[in-house]
């Protein structure tokens, strides 16, 4: 093997081992976000220790609030669909009618056109709201998820003060009965 080419096989390893501490710094920095996102929710869990109640409360409201916008946006997309229907009948009305007066002899393949077209525009629809409505399900189920998360910790820390609080006062009230006895 020339030099060139050994000068060219330790280029390529340079560069190779550059990607991999782009790759190593990239995973740093995550790792580094992680670690102070992972601080900022452990605050966070303190604080909301003394607002489960208020949780609760904004929750139902929320989800209250989902139902009628899942509603809103039912009607909405009826309302858009008619729409739509009404606009794409009036296109393929006017569409129909100058392909008849130009061209008369042509009539079959002018209505698989048409056809090929509604359904084309029907596929297109389809995919939006299918791509819509699953965007939409999955910041659903992410907000839900996180807030049912949130409860279920705050929980865990309500369960624990009520061991430290009731432990304490079976000591004090041994304590006390201890006292009384001993006086």
């Amino acid at each position: 093997m020339s030099d060139l080419q050994k000068f060219n096989q330790t280029l390529e390893d340079f560069s190779q081992e550059v990607e991999q501490l782009k790759d190593v710094s990239g995973a740093y920095k995550k790792l580094e976000r992680l670690t102070e996102t992972y601080s900022e929710i452990s605050k966070q869990f303190a604080a909301n220790s003394r607002t489960l109640g208020e949780i609760n409360e904004l929750q139902k409201a929320q989800q209250e609030k989902l139902a009628k916008s899942l509603v809103e946006l039912g009607k909405l997309f009826e309302e858009k669909a008619d729409q739509i229907r009404k606009e794409n009948k009036e296109f393929y009305k006017d569409f129909e009618s100058t392909l008849k007066i130009k061209l008369e002899e042509n009539k079959s393949q002018i209505k698989q056109l048409i056809e090929n077209e509604r359904n084309q525009i029907k596929q297109i629809f389809e995919i939006e709201f299918v791509k819509n409505t699953k965007e939409l399900k999955q910041v659903f189920e992410t907000e839900t998820n996180k807030q049912t998360q949130l409860l279920a910790n705050n929980q865990k820390t309500i369960k624990i003060l009520l061991w430290i609080f009731g432990g304490l006062t079976v000591v004090l009230s041994t304590l006390a009965v201890l006292k009384l006895w001993i006086m």
